[in-house]
């Protein structure tokens, strides 16, 4: 989230350091025998200097290996499903609420990348250390050698009031009480930091806006430097260090993630730098560090001003762990790595970016094909002149005529992009033919962005419907185990991109008819005929009671009546539905209209998910959920029939509502889908790849549609 970024005065940030180096130098010891950890995650935004963004994706290529599924033990590339895994084998039940790795504590992530302090200068001889300090008869004033009462002790380098060390006895001038040592010694004192570290302190001070607009990252560099006494960490001498080195090449090779290098651009150092000059160039790459974790983890803009139904659940990186993960990781690129998804498909994605990158394949030359009626086998088109042209076939002497020859080219196009290879020219295999004709690179970045909208940690069981292709997986470790297809909302009533935890099941559900629905479809309906909703066994509820619906004037609204279907074969509900509870009121469902999961076009909801055979999908989900209690089938069926009836998980895990148009099939092929909500284009438009340039983190988006 945004914060104010005012800056940080010169005391308040020598207190904020004192109060770091003070409370994590004693932590040290500890900590460094503590197991090296991945960070948890907040959030936190950049919003600092505009900076200019070209075209996404002219990066540098990936340097690391490419993504071998084989070897990552997948059974085949991509979406493909893999055979069921029964009760008796299932891998053990994961709860994605139960599991997550504790969030270490920040100071002790800062404690950790701390190196050597400044030494300390003494005043006078230091003694021995004593086995105890002397009982006092009365404390020190505040000024003689005490902090004030809930002041933390400050930094070595802090000028004023520095609290003497435990094996120092407190120098008390005339307030020495009797029996106290005759001559004790001052207090240990610091010298102000000079050369980098002195620069860097000052810059923070006084400057930090400079650096990072947003308040939690002024604060988390104000830490992490404070907690190291200013020691520089990208840079050693007047050369750029081995961690340096590492952040610039990740910076460079962004393009490679998706992202656009122009973004994380840093001037390079003078020939002959000032100490200022190298603060600078620190902090530089320190801020830069935060933002290039920022976007490569969350994306570039807030996906939530594309529309109220974007609502992906962020997890942005912790600004202050992150500086500490690349400080500590024994290979700082591959803690760069690390902020990407970890997903096999968004590496999958990465690959065919990388080749279409390499083979210069960004643009097709090809015009697109204009929207029509479908078009079958034998019949004439205008159209079929640009088809024939799209596939590669040599011109005829009737150009309309949809012939043999084309419709076989049609099919393999159709068998390799995804889609029912029927020789059927609609509007899925137009939407796959003109994405193909655009710019490819930026359908994979776009999709890639979205990828970043997912949870972070990667949930070793979770539930995804991808909206454009109207498919449902089961995944777990990264495996297909189950997938079948599902009806999603229409385009005026749009599934909601999100992720909430599967909780429980109801069989024989009712319907209450959300407000929505009554308003806009039944309304008019009652208006027309009182008793249109009474023949679909529809009931009309005013105070709790059944009443006649031909008893009340629809004219005047349906204020104060609600609408409820009872469990039945007819219930739009079908006979059983699956909770994620949410704030949109979206659920996973049986239905009554089954014949709809035959079309390839399957946008027809008002935003639930409708599922393709639902006791095989209950029958996985159950496995997973209710690991040991075997809920095979027919076990499942015998709960179908009579009142409502609530089966709850065990184990929890996540469903994703996702929506991907671009992705790499179980064959290892890209694929395109229709952008049925304009998603795909608002995305596009937020990220600068519709050839608008904008800027970074504030770029210009089309209005919501």
């Amino acid at each position: 989230m945004s914060g104010s970024g005012a800056d940080l005065g010169g005391h308040r940030r020598r207190h904020l350091a004192g109060t770091a180096c003070g409370l994590l130098m004693g932590a040290l010891a500890t900590a460094a025998f503590m197991p090296a950890f991945m960070p948890a995650v907040s959030a936190q935004e950049f919003s600092g200097a505009p900076i200019a963004t070209d075209r996404a994706g002219n990066g540098t290529g990936d340097a690391g290996p490419a993504f071998d599924p084989a070897r990552a033990g997948l059974a085949h590339a991509g979406q493909g499903a893999a055979p069921l895994v029964g009760p008796g084998n299932a891998p053990e039940p994961f709860d994605i609420n139960q599991t997550r790795t504790r969030r270490p504590n920040p100071a002790a992530s800062a404690a950790l990348a701390m190196q050597s302090p400044v030494a300390e200068t003494h005043v006078g001889p230091v003694p021995e250390t004593p086995a105890a300090a002397p009982a006092l008869d009365a404390a020190p004033a505040v000024g003689q050698g005490a902090p004030e009462s809930g002041t933390a002790t400050p930094a070595a380098n802090a000028p004023n009031s520095a609290t003497p060390a435990a094996s120092t006895p407190p120098a008390l001038g005339s307030g020495t009480p009797e029996g106290a040592p005759a001559a004790a010694s001052a207090p240990a004192m610091s010298a102000p930091a000079t050369g980098v570290p002195g620069s860097i302190a000052d810059l923070l001070a006084n400057h930090a806006a400079r650096f990072a607009a947003r308040a939690g990252e002024q604060q988390a560099l104000a830490t992490f430097y404070g907690a190291r006494a200013d020691q520089p960490l990208f840079i050693a001498g007047t050369n750029v260090s081995p961690i340096g080195i590492a952040a610039l090449a990740a910076f460079a090779g962004a393009g490679a993630e998706g992202l656009n290098p122009a973004d994380y651009a840093i001037p390079p150092l003078a020939a002959h730098p000032s100490d200022a000059d190298l603060a600078d160039y620190e902090l530089r790459i320190a801020a830069t560090a935060l933002l290039y974790a920022r976007h490569a983890q969350t994306g570039r803009f807030d996906p939530a001003r594309i529309s109220k139904d974007v609502d992906p659940t962020l997890t942005p990186p912790d600004p202050l762990e992150t500086l500490s993960l690349i400080a500590t990781s024994p290979n700082p690129s591959v803690a760069f790595a690390s902020f990407a998804p970890q997903y096999d498909e968004y590496r999958l994605l990465k690959g065919q970016l990388a080749h279409l990158q390499s083979q210069s394949q960004a643009r097709a030359v090809h015009a697109a094909i204009p929207p029509g009626p479908s078009v079958r086998p034998g019949d004439r088109d205008a159209r079929m002149s640009l088809l024939r042209t799209r596939l590669g076939l040599a011109r005829t002497a009737d150009e309309s005529l949809y012939d043999p020859a084309l419709v076989e080219a049609v099919r393999q196009f159709q068998a390799g992009s995804g889609q029912t290879a029927d020789g059927i020219v609609g509007r899925g295999t137009l939407a796959a033919l003109n994405a193909g004709q655009g710019n490819r690179v930026a359908d994979i970045i776009a999709n890639m962005e979205r990828w970043r909208w997912l949870p972070h940690k990667v949930a070793p069981v979770y539930v995804m419907v991808n909206i454009p292709e109207f498919m449902v997986r089961v995944v777990v470790n990264e495996q297909t185990v189950h997938e079948t297809r599902v009806v999603v909302g229409k385009p005026e009533n749009q599934t909601p991109i999100m992720s909430e935890d599967l909780q429980y099941a109801v069989f024989n559900p009712a319907w209450n008819v959300p407000p929505g629905i009554i308003k806009n479809e039944m309304l008019p309906k009652l208006q027309a005929d009182p008793y249109a909703l009474d023949r679909q066994g529809i009931d009309v509820v005013r105070n709790g009671r059944i009443i006649d619906p031909g008893s009340v004037d629809w004219r005047r609204g349906s204020q104060g009546y609600s609408f409820r279907q009872a469990p039945g074969e007819r219930n739009a509900l079908g006979q059983m539905k699956f909770m994620f509870p949410n704030k949109h009121s979206v659920y996973l469902h049986d239905t009554p209209s089954r014949s709809l999961f035959s079309r390839d076009y399957r946008a027809f909801s008002h935003g639930c998910v409708r599922v393709f055979e639902p006791l095989k999908f209950a029958e996985v989900l159950f496995d997973l959920g209710l690991p040991g209690d075997n809920w095979p089938q027919q076990r499942i069926a015998k709960l179908i029939g009579g009142n409502e009836k609530y089966l709850t998980l065990k184990q929890r895990f996540p469903v994703h509502l996702v929506y991907f148009t671009t992705y790499v099939d179980a064959g290892g092929k890209l694929v395109s889908r229709e952008d049925l909500y304009g998603i795909d284009s608002a995305t596009k438009a937020a990220l600068g790849l519709d050839g608008q340039r904008r800027f970074a983190d504030r770029g210009g988006l089309a209005p919501a549609r």
